[in-house]
């Protein structure tokens, strides 16, 4: 542990302490040759290209192979992205069947003993394996946005429907994604929104629907809250957890909300607050900035806000336009990785990278029921699908790197070291001539890894030393450089 903390504290150093380019110019780079055996022979496209690529892949997806990355810094990065932004509706999809069957077959009443467990490891794999990475990333980030809890809201079948509908407006409109989460069965859960009624109103939704899912801290008042409060009346859940509406429990008479006035029931609130707030188009700057703040980096500059804001209202709230504009900007695609991956998105990039989807979890102890290691890991880290922290969601940025947070990624990437086949331990220890010392660059290969910081390649060489005079097997030297690089700075930031 002491070993790890003090790689990510030099790492940090490096990348604080020296201009981006002296970072760039000391990182020690993957070799040309030899490549993974069975890789398609790609020409390497110009650095500068690659790296743009590389961050492009990690932030908007769940990484990508050194091929993969060249394959794509060949097009340009501009094609890159539009493959990315390429992904139909989920809704009637091949691959919606598992999801569906998972929802069909998930308890639909109040259950608050049971394990999400599965569920968790089904959208990890899920991330993982899936053919529209930057679909299932943004899914996530939703999940996030318009945080619902499995605690409170105590019934399976919600909750993965839920999953369901944010995945289905990954990248469609705002507005109907609003309107959809308004009548959501868990969120009416979450929030009370089944307890509010015409003569008896709760404000809880009321309030983090302008709040947290649309224009931020104090872009609305109290009255405002009460008035909104008024308009989303009518819907409650039955004992099987389905929303219904009922419209004599709808308050419909006359509300003013943000200086309008009318007889405004839920629908007619997302459109006021996105476009008929007295300042002006807030939500769309508000909702880019989280976004970025998610996709890119916390903070992101007022540059980039504005220009994902204006491609958000001209496209009438398109999200795919939003995230587009994002993606092109020349800040999000440049300089070294800052942002910690969530614990999702460290444990999704590592299966997909490794191919280690659905792979058996290594145990020498009874699996308990509906336990699951590579779920739990993620909690581990801080991050339980389906269950964030309160409905703000996760906080994100340094709380991913707490000493329990940083120990439990440290525990993964040794146990992914030991999953790791036999079979593709010794095809890189082969390709290396067998040398563990040279396993490095053929490991970071499949990692996506264009190079590593001064600290991360001395910490692997310190481990390769000591371990060769300690006489250690070389195949489980070769699964402990693996680890070094699965728990350093340069894979877990993006």
């Amino acid at each position: 542990m002491r070993c790890l903390l003090g790689l990510w504290g030099a790492a940090w150093g490096e990348l604080g302490g020296a201009a981006v380019t002296d970072v760039l110019r000391t990182a020690s780079a993957v070799p040309t040759a030899p490549a993974v055996p069975g890789s398609p022979p790609v020409a390497t496209p110009p650095e500068e290209d690659r790296r743009r690529v590389a961050r492009l892949f990690a932030r908007a997806g769940f990484g990508a192979s050194v091929d993969e990355i060249d394959q794509a810094a060949t097009k340009g990065y501009a094609a890159a992205v539009e493959e990315l932004l390429v992904f139909p509706p989920a809704a009637g999809r091949p691959d919606e069947a598992t999801v569906l069957a998972l929802e069909a077959g998930a308890p639909a009443g109040e259950s608050e003993a049971f394990s999400m467990a599965t569920f968790q490891r089904w959208w990890l794999d899920r991330m993982s394996a899936t053919r529209f990475p930057l679909e299932e990333k943004l899914t996530l980030y939703w999940h996030n946005h318009f945080a619902t809890g499995f605690s409170k809201v105590k019934r399976p079948k919600a909750m993965v429907a839920q999953n369901r509908l944010l995945r289905d407006h990954a990248g469609g409109n705002f507005r109907a994604l609003c309107n959809a989460i308004t009548a959501d069965a868990a969120m009416l859960i979450w929030l009370d929104g089944n307890m509010n009624q015409k003569i008896l109103p709760n404000e809880n939704y009321g309030r983090e629907f302008m709040e947290l899912f649309t224009l931020g801290r104090d872009r609305y008042t109290q009255e405002d809250v009460r008035q909104a409060t008024r308009a989303f009346t009518g819907y409650t859940t039955d004992g099987q957890g389905r929303a219904l509406y009922h419209p004599e429990l709808h308050d419909d008479g006359d509300k003013t909300v943000l200086g309008q006035t009318g007889k405004c029931g839920a629908t007619d609130m997302t459109d006021i607050v996105l476009d008929r707030h007295p300042e002006g188009p807030v939500a769309a700057r508000y909702v880019s900035a989280r976004l970025a703040g998610f996709l890119y980096k916390p903070g992101p500059e007022p540059e980039v806000v504005d220009a994902m804001a204006s491609a958000f209202v001209t496209s009438n709230y398109d999200i795919k336009a939003m995230v587009k504009a994002l993606l092109l900007r020349p800040e999000f695609s440049d300089g070294p990785g800052l942002t910690i991956k969530s614990p999702a998105e460290y444990i999704a990039s590592t299966m997909r990278l490794l191919r280690l989807t659905g792979a058996p979890t290594p145990s020498s102890q009874p699996r308990r029921r509906s336990l699951d290691e590579i779920a739990s890991a993620c909690a581990d880290m801080g991050q339980e699908l389906f269950e964030p922290p309160d409905v703000s969601g996760w906080k994100g940025g340094a709380t991913w790197a707490n000493t329990a947070a940083t120990l439990a990624r440290y525990n993964f990437a040794a146990r992914i070291g030991k999953l790791v086949t036999d079979n593709a331990v010794r095809t890189v220890l082969d390709s290396a001539g067998g040398q563990p010392r040279d396993t490095a660059p053929l490991w970071m290969h499949r990692l996506g890894l264009l190079s590593l910081l001064p600290s991360t390649q001395a910490s692997i060489d310190r481990y390769l030393e000591a371990s060769n005079a300690a006489k250690t097997d070389p195949g489980v030297r070769t699964r402990g450089v693996l680890t070094l690089l699965l728990a350093s700075p340069d894979f877990n930031l993006r």
